[in-house]
């Protein structure tokens, strides 16, 4: 036993050096991390400030400047977008996986909705007949991605042609909310 401790006294400098060492070190890299972190958000504070957003067409990088929002979250929200068309209000980006209402409440005062923006897509988009599009025309309804445009018409082969909307609401992934949003853009 006493040679153990023998041994550990000889060396205990060294121990202590070692530890001191690590110590240091970890204190500067986790200085460095915060430093670039801070670089960074100051980076992203200059180019986008605490400016309000479009949801409807701000960039990935955008979407990183709001409070609460990181990498994934922009994703999901560009996803989200990408697939069931534009936005028609703030709150339906509580729709967005991973965007609950504490998300929602940090960057509501920081997120709008172009009006512009939707009276352009109500004029751009004409009427089609639902009977009669492809997938591409009905992919670009607001709020039909090519999943539900998929379903749209494998129902309608199933089952024949839809005379009313309430029709829609039997083809999978269409409830009452999106039937609201597609109903100025299709005819029978």
């Amino acid at each position: 036993m006493e040679k153990f401790f023998g041994k550990i006294k000889y060396r205990f400098p060294l121990i202590l050096v070692i530890l001191i060492f690590i110590f240091v070190s970890g204190t500067i890299f986790q200085e460095k991390y915060f430093i670039n972190k801070t670089k960074h958000d100051e980076i992203n504070s200059r180019k986008y400030g605490v400016q309000i957003i479009n949801i409807n067409s701000a960039s990935y990088e955008e979407f990183l400047t709001l409070p609460g929002i990181g990498p994934t979250k922009a994703k999901a929200i560009i996803d989200y977008r990408e697939q069931n068309g534009y936005f028609s209000s703030i709150e339906e980006l509580i729709n967005v996986n991973g965007i609950g209402e504490s998300i929602f409440s940090k960057i509501k005062d920081r997120i709008k909705v172009d009006e512009e923006v939707k009276i352009d897509k109500e004029n751009s988009i004409k009427k089609i007949n639902i009977n009669k599009s492809d997938i591409n025309e009905l992919d670009s309804l607001p709020g039909i991605g090519p999943t539900k445009a998929k379903e749209i018409i494998d129902y309608r082969e199933n089952f024949g042609n839809f005379s009313t909307y309430d029709e829609l609401l039997n083809v999978k992934g269409i409830g009452p909310k999106t039937l609201e949003k597609i109903k100025p853009y299709i005819e029978f």
